[in-house]
């Protein structure tokens, strides 16, 4: 029996500073929600996960550009992992929203939390900017 997980996470378009995430319309009201798949077949958190966004944007996506955020124990829906994908072009979709504006849009509490850890793991994978003296 394959161990039961789930693979989370969103797209991030550094150019333009924008992450794209899944949008729910329920009684006229839209919120936003990481991509997400659950094992089934006893792949790794990170093929789960690929595998989940090109089902759902019917696209492939570069295993290389796929980025580990972190892991964890949720309390009543076991382990979860979380990733993004380094997107170089901008796939086309209406759901694309600036990383700075998160705050702005309705999502879970647990979802928000991830994108701030997804970007604080961004921020740190960015080359360090050297000024001239």
């Amino acid at each position: 029996m394959h161990k039961s997980f789930y693979a989370s996470g969103f797209l991030y378009h550094s150019p333009s500073q924008q992450i794209l995430l899944q949008q729910t319309t329920r009684n006229e009201t839209v919120t936003f929600d990481l991509f997400r798949g659950k094992n089934k077949n006893g792949h790794d958190p990170k093929t789960v996960f690929q595998q989940c966004v090109e089902k759902t944007l019917k696209t492939s996506i570069t295993t290389s550009s796929v980025h580990t955020v972190y892991d964890y124990i949720h309390d009543t829906e076991g382990e979860q992992y979380i990733f993004y994908v380094d997107v170089k072009k901008n796939i086309p979709n209406d759901g694309w929203i600036l990383l700075s504006k998160v705050s702005k849009y309705a999502m879970s509490e647990q979802t928000r939390h991830d994108i701030i850890i997804g970007e604080r793991v961004i921020r740190s994978n960015m080359p360090a900017v050297v000024h001239p003296q």
